[in-house]
């Protein structure tokens, strides 16, 4: 190892052409680099970026490579290139009559030369059966003689561990025969989570030789803390979010005799009447909920290295008239919660009878909620409100069932935001998974999440709570999903 290769530990990202290597490494590096598009070759040269980087020049370095393009013809070249003929071909003949092949064989001559770890990135529904060119490539790695680490690409949507290690398993049995291939992992580049790359980069450090272990500890601690970081800031972000939420509350008029035999008249069918100060302290409310969910996104986004903007405010337009609101007067009595009404099946008479059970507030938060994650579902259709009486009014807020929502809301906002890979492009608005709501509604039943206290507490005391609760959350959801914490 030469004096400037002990301060630099080396990875080289290899593939068959078009499996998304520079996408990966736009998602790992957290920039764009290089050049991505749905052609063969894209990545002509060999391009090295720094991962992590110490105070004494020590680097961890990764390299993009050109993919493998004809597999059983560089795995023949390279086999040949022993032999006095075989090195002519390779190194005089191909220069001059095909020097795209020749450009390859260099690339995969330096991956040899420089490399520490081989990160060997493939579609995960190629199996070596079904793919003929990977049996070629393991031809390859045997010959480049670094240990191996492969990565399962094009997964397809996020999937339970469970689902993920089918896959691993199965690639597990087919690179049995090769000693050299170290370890395998989930690592889609598009819907891969930050949680993951730390698995990653554990299995770097077992695959490394003993000489590299203290470099790489330093390294690998130095690109954790940068994660973390950025971690601790998205939570920071919810906790604020959070306690916006719980603070807000408009004051509504208290309501006249006239009002309430109004109100009688409407819920009987003889009169229809609208209150428009309830209306108005809804929109406030839930106008002010859609603003900070907006700017959460946003932040998120910002933070985890991702480009485009969040959620549009067109979603204000929109819940004008997707809104269902009764416009019920609120009568007198001590605070109550009020069921939300947004068009499912039996949703209005549902909402009226919750009207005129308790304060008559009915809102389609729904709409606002399960609209912009897309996972909450009959969650959001069940948001309500506490109103609270007072001399100059009734004071709407929101209610402990809400703050749930809230809470559940941005737990699911922030993991599609950590599992959007920046090799995907623009940040784009998505479905979460089933499976990611029932983890997060699993570790908020057993912490046994609850605002009331916390609404009670000076600003900074309830943000300091709230950064508490939403980290460990998430640690419990990561448990769940990768069965590995931060």
């Amino acid at each position: 190892m030469s004096d400037h290769d002990q301060f630099r530990i080396h990875l080289s990202l290899v593939s068959h052409t078009n499996i998304g290597k520079t996408t990966l490494a736009r998602t790992l590096l957290m920039r764009d680099v290089g050049e991505v598009a749905d052609r063969a070759h894209v990545t002509e040269t060999t391009d090295d970026y720094v991962l992590a980087r110490d105070s004494a020049g020590c680097e961890l370095v990764l390299w993009d490579t050109p993919g493998f393009g004809n597999s059983v013809a560089l795995a023949k070249r390279l086999a040949g290139r022993s032999n006095p003929i075989g090195w002519f071909l390779s190194e005089i003949w191909d220069r001059m009559t095909n020097k795209a092949f020749w450009l390859n064989q260099r690339a995969i001559k330096h991956v040899r030369d420089i490399s520490s770890v081989v990160l060997y990135l493939v579609n995960a529904s190629d199996l070596p059966k079904t793919a003929p060119y990977i049996t070629a490539e393991m031809q390859i790695l045997s010959w480049i003689d670094k240990p191996v680490i492969v990565l399962l690409n094009q997964m397809g949507k996020p999937r339970t561990h469970a689902e993920e290690q089918a896959d691993v398993a199965a690639w597990r049995e087919a690179m049995a025969p090769y000693p050299f291939v170290k370890d395998i992992l989930p690592m889609d580049a598009f819907a891969r989570c930050w949680v993951q790359e730390t698995a990653l980069f554990d299995s770097i450090g077992r695959a490394l030789p003993a000489q590299m272990h203290s470099t790489f500890d330093t390294l690998r601690d130095i690109w954790t803390r940068s994660r973390r970081a950025l971690y601790l800031s998205s939570v920071d972000a919810m906790a604020r979010h959070m306690w916006r939420l719980l603070q807000a509350h408009e004051l509504v008029p208290t309501p006249t005799l006239k009002d309430h035999l109004r109100s009688f008249g409407s819920q009987i069918g003889l009169i229809k009447t609208r209150n428009e100060a309830l209306e108005d302290a809804q929109t406030a409310l839930s106008a002010m909920a859609a603003d900070s969910l907006c700017s959460l996104t946003d932040k998120l986004i910002g933070i985890n290295g991702l480009t485009g903007s969040g959620v549009s405010r067109e979603i204000l337009r929109r819940m004008k008239t997707d809104w269902q609101m009764a416009s019920h007067s609120i009568s007198p009595g001590p605070a109550a919660a009020v069921g939300a009404s947004v068009g499912v099946a039996g949703g209005a008479a549902a909402g009226a009878a919750a009207d005129m059970a308790s304060a008559g507030l009915s809102l389609g938060l729904g709409t606002l909620l399960g609209g912009i994650i897309g996972a909450i579902g009959g969650v959001g259709a069940a948001t309500i409100y506490n109103s609270r009486h007072r001399k100059e009014g009734i004071d709407i807020s929101w209610s402990e069932r809400a703050a749930q929502d809230f809470m559940l809301e941005s737990l699911l906002l922030y993991l599609a935001v950590a599992h959007f890979g920046r090799g995907r492009g623009d940040w784009q608005e998505g479905e979460s998974p089933e499976f990611w709501k029932k983890a997060v509604q699993d570790a908020m039943t057993e912490q046994k999440v609850s605002f009331q206290a916390i609404r009670k507490l000076t600003p900074e005391e309830g943000v300091e709570q709230l950064t508490r609760m939403t980290d460990s959350l998430l640690r419990g959801v990561f448990m769940q999903l990768y069965e590995r914490s931060i």
